[in-house]
């Protein structure tokens, strides 16, 4: 959202040095909180929606990368004021501008992802809206030097290094970036967003195969996330939100750092970024710019970055996330549903396993599901009520739009889906 991310843009840090000089710990929190949040009133609105790219021709082949490069590239700033760009996997992102309101964020990303149909089309390829990617294994596709070293990141340990490969290059995630609100706010917004949580990774989900299996994950998505590891995926605490991002970036070991000295193992462990700044041994020293890396490299349920980036939805198709981005924009930004809505989700703001694994199949969720989803009816925008009411009655009956597809793809393999799918 370049509305709050102008604010942030300098390249200097509060030192006054440039961001390629080396910075010490005071500076680095100062930077890091500064960047957390931003004093902007709420309402402001963007969308950013990744989907897999499919050969239509086979939909078992991964697409060529100089393929992809070349559509994004056409495609880097799309009519409405979205820009395109490639996730590790291949996987096709549309960020939108940030817009006034829900109804026109929602216009405006038809209008970019109609664009960059027609472009993926011209190709022979088409765009998956879901979760995750049904058919094919986790392969990186994208040789960007960032991806090179999460990959190798991940992959050191046995802990994370299938998460690692499933949520970097077979996931994709439909995400809310809202303002935060004044400071007196940023505790209740945060709190909010993150109760929300749950009930939100249980509506959209929509990940429950991976390379031609059944997972038997409501969103295998959330559960690769998840097992990045509570320090690096799961929630800050809300009672001071800047703060507590600050102490996240420190303390979580750093992905993208410059090499070590040569000669020396590469083997270690890596340092966290407080270990770094302060002891760098055989590293050169960190700098502002490392300090901005390392705020990438985190993935909690609700990322401060300026605004809130709210990332535990998984992607839907075409007729359904529209429905779900507006009722997450309402039920966090329309204050006369709050009462409602806040004491619907206080029964569900730990279940973040059962979302993963159950979805709305998990009675609570499915109780709190249906409470909001009636909440919110008469303040979302008229052209999505007709969703949000087959959203109602499927949460009723503890189903979702991801157990629909979840038939589908039994019935008829993943092959015939995702094709099918990527030509909506």
């Amino acid at each position: 959202m370049s509305t709050t991310a102008a604010r942030h843009s300098a390249s200097r840090h509060p030192s006054g040095e440039d961001d390629s000089t080396p910075i010490g710990l005071e500076d680095a929190r100062a930077l890091i909180e500064g960047l957390a949040l931003a004093d902007l009133p709420v309402g402001t609105v963007g969308l950013e929606v990744e989907g897999h790219a499919v050969v239509w021709d086979d939909p078992t082949a991964r697409p060529s990368f100089e393929v992809l490069s070349a559509v994004a590239s056409r495609c880097a700033q799309l009519p409405a004021g979205g820009r395109t760009s490639l996730e590790p996997g291949g996987q096709v992102e549309v960020s939108s501008a940030p817009h006034p309101d829900i109804g026109t964020a929602l216009v405006a990303m038809a209008q970019d992802t109609a664009h960059l149909r027609a472009a993926l089309a011209a190709e022979g390829l088409g765009w998956a809206l879901l979760g995750s990617d049904p058919l094919r294994p986790p392969q990186r596709l994208n040789p960007a030097q960032r991806y090179a070293a999460m990959e190798r990141f991940f992959s050191a340990s046995g802990r994370t290094r299938d998460h690692g490969a499933t949520m970097m290059c077979s996931t994709a995630a439909l995400q809310v970036n809202l303002q935060p609100g004044h400071p007196d706010q940023w505790s209740d917004r945060v709190r909010r967003a993150q109760r929300l949580g749950p009930l939100l990774t249980a509506i959209s989900g929509s990940s429950a195969y991976l390379a031609g299996q059944d997972t038997g994950w409501h969103s295998a998505r959330q559960r690769a996330w998840t097992g990045l590891g509570e320090l690096r995926a799961g929630p800050i605490d809300d009672r001071d939100p800047a703060r507590a991002w600050v102490e996240r970036a420190l303390e979580a070991p750093v992905v993208l750092a410059p090499p070590r000295a040569t000669g020396v193992p590469d083997d270690r462990p890596a340092p966290s970024l407080r270990a770094w700044i302060t002891d760098p041994g055989d590293w050169p020293a960190a700098t502002a710019a490392d300090v901005r890396r390392q705020l990438t490299t985190l993935f909690p349920p609700v990322r401060l970055r300026g605004w809130l980036e709210l990332r535990c939805l998984d992607s839907l198709p075409d007729r359904w996330w529209p429905a779900v981005a507006a009722l997450t924009t309402s039920w966090m930004d329309v204050e006369e549903i709050h009462p409602v809505v806040d004491r619907a989700v206080a029964a569900t703001a730990d279940r973040w396993h059962e979302a993963a694994s159950d979805g709305l199949g998990d009675p609570a969720l499915g109780r709190a599901a249906a409470t909001c989803l009636e909440a919110a009816l008469s303040v979302v925008p008229e052209g999505v009520r007709p969703a949000v009411e087959e959203l109602t009655d499927l949460a009723v009956a503890g189903r979702s739009p991801g157990t629909l597809i979840v038939d589908d793809l039994r019935r008829r393999g993943p092959a015939v889906v995702l094709e099918e799918m990527s030509r909506a």
